[in-house]
Formats: structure tokens, C-alpha cells, sequence
């Protein structure tokens, strides 16, 4: 039979106590380790709840498919955004009104003149005159705000009008 004292110098129950400490500490470990796997378990199950059991790895992948196509639709809409925002400026974007009397005899400021232009200052200038027994109409090309005909005072006006209403609501002259 073996004799203990002799082999560990008669100190026994010193490396018995050491073991048993050891072990005590292990013993802790391994219960420390069973409580947070517990934990985990749970968490787990809170995280997959709803999946209907789908792998939590395609779930992620789907979810990082789909951002990138949410990504790539953002980007496609910027570069429209910006193509709508290009042909914008040839839409009208700028109207100026001025209605008067063309006639001392006549009232009720029947006459106008209203400018229609779009953001380059391109567009046109229709003037209506309104006289007791005849009205008249015409309408000059704007380019770049100029008109190669002679312009009247209040068609003038309705183009000073459309440039200010338009740089009051934000746009850029």
C-alpha cells in the first residue's frame, strides 16, 4: 500500500487542504459559468423570439441585403433629386403681375402686364390694353431678363416683381 506521509514528506493533510481549496474554487467556477450560461440561454431565447426558429445568421444577412439596397436606392434618388432639380430651372418659376389703367378715361385697372420666366430669367412678358372700344394683346420674348423689343414701363415692373417674389421664397437669382 502507498504511504502518503512518505511521499509528500508528511504534509498530507497541508496538500489536502490546498486540494480541497482548489476544488472548493473550482466547484465556484463551474457554478458561476452554469449561472451566466443560464442567463445567456435566456437571452437567447428573447433574441430569436419571433424568428419562427430562422437562422439568426440569415436573418443578419437579409437585414444587412436589405440596407445596402436601401443604400443604393438613396444614392439613385439624390442623382434624380438632382436631375429634377437641373430641369427645374428652365420651368417658370418666376411670375410678376402689374395690373393698371392704360387710359385716363377708363377705370378698374383693366390693362396688365404679366412676366412669366423661368430661373435663367427666360420666358415672356404678355401685356393685355384694355380701352373703352378695344383691347389689345401682345407678347415679348425675356432672355436673360432683356427683351429685344421695347419694353414698357409696366412690363418693366411685372419683371422686377417676378425677380423679387422669387428671391423672397428662396430662389437664387
Amino acid at each position: 500500500m502507498i504511504n502518503w506521509n512518505q511521499l509528500f514528506g508528511g504534509q498530507v493533510e497541508m496538500y489536502l487542504g490546498i486540494s480541497l481549496a482548489a476544488l472548493l474554487l473550482v466547484l465556484i467556477l463551474v457554478l458561476e459559468l452554469w449561472i451566466n450560461l443560464l442567463s445567456f440561454k435566456k437571452k437567447f431565447k428573447q433574441l430569436m423570439k419571433g424568428t419562427q426558429g430562422e437562422n439568426i445568421e440569415k436573418i443578419l444577412l437579409d437585414q444587412q441585403k436589405a440596407m445596402e439596397n436601401h443604400h443604393q436606392a438613396a444614392k439613385d434618388h439624390t442623382e434624380r433629386m438632382g436631375e429634377i432639380e437641373k430641369s427645374l430651372k428652365n420651368c417658370v418659376q418666376r411670375i410678376g403681375v402689374m395690373r393698371y389703367n392704360a387710359f385716363d378715361d377708363i377705370g378698374s385697372s383693366l390693362s396688365y402686364s404679366v412676366a412669366i420666366l423661368d430661373d435663367h430669367l427666360d420666358g415672356v412678358v404678355l401685356t393685355g390694353i384694355h380701352g373703352r372700344y378695344e383691347s389689345t394683346s401682345y407678347a415679348k420674348a425675356i432672355r436673360r431678363g432683356v427683351s429685344e423689343q421695347h419694353l414698357s414701363v409696366e412690363e418693366v415692373e411685372a419683371i422686377r416683381i417676378a425677380r423679387e417674389k422669387h428671391q423672397v421664397s428662396g430662389g437664387k437669382s
